[in-house]
């Protein structure tokens, strides 16, 4: 179970996800005729509630108007964004659908129903809805990202690769689509090419501190840790309370053998996570190959504390109680 100490290289790819949930107003609508002005008020009310984001009241008015004028493609496309915005994405996709088979037919429908089926974990439905969107749209950079992070996902690499490169083409400044190439290339253990596009990433957004983070530990892949260090400090001065470069950094000191400065490290790490249990083993892990057994059982400790059960059969295989 345990291994010797490996740097974390951090991969959130949902949160990079691009979102849009631009709604359709009155003005957007002068070609369908509404069943009863009434309708046309709930609508309105419910457009009012969404821009404030009362997502439970924009449903509910839009509900009322869809009671009024049953089948109104616009009225669904809407409170499937109000159901987006409540985490309720089978709602959403339900709504989307109808708005679709009512006739709405619009890339950015597509791409919506595309994050809702994201959302859900139905990866190989989301990668339909943004293909649908790219027919009507082929130039919408956020699609081409976003599918790409679906392609991700189902472990198609290649295909990833493509459509970030496309959406970098259209949006040269796109800083996550740099990151996110950066971390499949990564993956695909082509270190080079991963800090190429880490690079272009913090260049545009000097910021970026997971860029710095990641195109450290393809550094210290590539057995370079002093330009590893560098980009370890540098994601820590653009956040101090960033852990996993702390860490990180440790294990780069470690390498080097300076192990007062890597102890600081990982000091550093269980202050700002008193309760990532993931953290103290990688710690318990660094301070076995440190050869201090005490610390490495303190930490072993805190994570059956925390609930590990592996950490407290380790624990009690060693008589340590």
């Amino acid at each position: 179970m345990f291994q010797s100490a490996k740097y974390y290289i951090f991969v959130d790819m949902r949160k990079n996800l691009f979102l849009s949930f631009i709604i359709l107003l009155a003005s957007n609508c002068a070609s369908f005729a509404f069943a009863e002005d009434s309708a046309d008020s709930f609508f309105m009310q419910g457009n009012d509630s969404y821009t404030a984001g009362k997502y439970a009241d924009a449903i509910n008015s839009y509900k009322k108007a869809l009671n009024l004028s049953p089948g109104n493609a616009y009225i669904l496309y809407n409170m499937g964004n109000a159901y987006s915005n409540s985490g309720m994405y089978g709602d959403a996709i339900k709504c989307f659908d109808a708005a679709i088979d009512g006739g709405l037919i619009d890339a950015s429908i597509f791409f919506n129903l595309g994050n809702a089926y994201n959302s859900q974990g139905e990866t190989v439905e989301a990668v339909g809805a943004y293909k649908k969107a790219l027919k009507i749209n082929p130039n919408d950079d956020a699609t081409l990202h976003n599918l790409a992070m679906a392609y991700t996902t189902l472990g198609d690499l290649e295909n990833a690769i493509k459509c970030y490169e496309s959406a970098i083409k259209i949006n040269p400044d796109d800083a996550g689509s740099h990151y996110n190439l950066g971390n499949i290339y990564s993956q695909m253990d082509d270190e080079t090419a991963a800090i190429q596009c880490y690079a272009k990433t913090v260049k545009i957004n000097p910021y970026y501190e997971k860029a710095y983070c990641n195109m450290g530990v393809s550094y210290s892949n590539l057995g370079d840790e002093d330009h590893a260090i560098d980009c370890y400090q540098k994601a820590i001065e653009v956040n101090p309370r960033y852990a996993r470069a702390h860490y990180n950094l440790g294990i780069s000191f470690l390498h080097r053998n300076l192990k007062d400065k890597a102890e600081s490290c990982f000091t550093k790490v269980v202050d700002l996570t008193p309760y990532d249990i993931s953290a103290f083993i990688k710690i318990a892990n660094a301070y076995g190959e440190m050869g201090k057994q005490e610390k490495q059982i303190e930490c072993m400790k805190r994570a059956a504390e925390l609930g590990d059960e592996d950490c407290a059969k380790w624990l009690k295989d060693k008589g340590v109680k």
